[in-house]
């Protein structure tokens, strides 16, 4: 929801206050982006179910196309399709070109907090467009650009520097669970079913998806009602008879339950793993439980970035103007694509929302779009630690570049500030 409550400044915060800055934080947090980002995940999540073989084929018989294929599949909101590649690579069914591609081209689950502002705003529709297809142009150049001049992780400047090392092999145990396995989405490794966590998850996602499903009508009359009263802002009320009750209750429910969920799952800063998409590849019924689950974990870490910013204002005395103006140079592109570096789509959730929130600017945005490797760092590092290292690495550096040309153009072009900079 776009109309925040507003915050007094104030260096002592009663508890009162604090509750009451919760309380509005998860009710935004669900309504004016869970509800939305759970229709989009299960929709991906569904598409993924029933064409990833296919993908997985089509790359592994097209290698011409491969870096091209691989941005394809990363450019996929979640981290699902850059996933798959990981492994791929591992088996040498893809080339480093292709790894670098993918993870140039993915947002992870971040892109799900950018997509969800545009039902809030329509405004943030052209950055959208704009962030997805530089990252997907960037990634594809800059993939085809590796392969060509052969740089792989042990030649990082490819045929222009020295070698380092050997290839690193895989480990034994995985070269043997690997070995006479034809399909590679059948065979990805799945979730162990024990455990409080796997109970609670695969128990209670109907309950999450029921209480989503009345949230999201909910966010839909919530937009009626901003377009008929541009000035109505839901008050916190806990009398359910009221529609500011209802709203209330309704966002303090689902963020409570999606906060059960995310710790239930176990996964705290990387909601994918090889196990979860091999789960969710392989079964409708746990493309469900799993959606609701990465949902759940976006969730979670857009209520943290809420109360950072909102905490943190009222805290330090200081207005999300004043957060705007050191969001929007060349420190703030650096800034960004070093978040970039750090596994997980945690942080890059709090780095999309800051920018949804205004607090850091487009050329910042594309840094870390470019710069972030989601979840699908995590099975690359295990399989092939050289090559996730240096991944990173060839990574940042078109997105330093790509977020500096934006910065220089956004000040050359004031036209194109306004368009990606709501």
């Amino acid at each position: 929801m776009n109309k925040r409550l507003g915050c007094r400044m104030s260096l002592n915060i009663s508890a009162a206050q604090a509750l009451e800055i919760l309380v509005v934080s998860m009710r935004d947090s669900f309504l004016a982006v869970t509800v939305f980002v759970a229709a989009m995940i299960l929709l991906f999540s569904w598409l993924q179910f029933i064409t990833a073989g296919r993908f997985v084929g089509w790359i592994g018989e097209n290698r011409g196309l491969q870096p091209l294929i691989g941005a394809m599949m990363g450019l996929t909101p979640g981290c699902g399709g850059a996933i798959i590649v990981m492994p791929m690579y591992a088996r040498g069914y893809v080339t480093y070109g292709t790894v670098i591609a993918t993870l140039i081209a993915t947002l992870g689950d971040a892109a799900f907090v950018l997509i969800g502002a545009v039902f809030q705003d329509s405004s943030y529709l052209t950055p959208v467009i704009v962030v997805h297809t530089t990252s997907f142009v960037v990634g594809v150049s800059w993939g085809y650009g590796v392969d060509l001049i052969e740089v792989t992780p042990t030649t990082p400047l490819g045929r222009f520097g020295p070698k380092f090392g050997t290839d690193e092999p895989l480990g034994e145990e995985v070269a043997k669970a690997m070995e006479g396995k034809d399909s590679l989405i059948e065979n990805l490794p799945r979730e162990v079913p024990e455990g409080w966590g796997y109970r609670v998850l695969h128990q209670g996602y109907r309950i999450w998806w029921l209480v989503t499903a009345v949230g999201l009508c909910l966010a839909i009359l919530l937009l009626g009602w901003y377009a008929q009263d541009p000035e109505y802002s839901p008050e916190l009320v806990w009398d359910p008879t009221t529609r500011d009750g209802i709203v209330t209750w309704v966002g303090f429910i689902g963020s409570s339950l999606s906060i059960i969920l995310y710790v239930s799952s176990k996964n705290f800063f990387a909601d994918d793993t090889e196990a979860t998409i091999g789960d969710k590849l392989n079964s409708l019924d746990e493309t469900l439980v799993h959606a609701a689950s990465e949902t759940a974990f976006v969730t979670f870490w857009v209520l943290i970035a809420y109360l950072v910013f909102e905490f943190g204002m009222l805290l330090a005395g200081i207005k999300e103007s004043d957060m705007s103006e050191n969001g929007s140079g060349a420190g703030a592109v650096l800034v960004a694509a070093t978040i970039g570096l750090i596994p997980g789509c945690g942080p890059q959730i709090i780095a999309i929302t800051a920018y949804v929130e205004g607090i850091i600017s487009f050329p910042a945005l594309v840094a870390n779009a470019i710069s972030q490797d989601g979840d699908a760092l995590f099975p690359l590092l295990v399989r092939h630690k050289v090559a996730s290292i240096w991944a990173t690495i060839h990574t940042t550096l078109p997105a330093i570049i790509v977020g500096l040309v934006f910065l220089w153009a956004m000040g050359q072009y004031p036209s194109i500030t306004d368009a990606l900079q709501p």
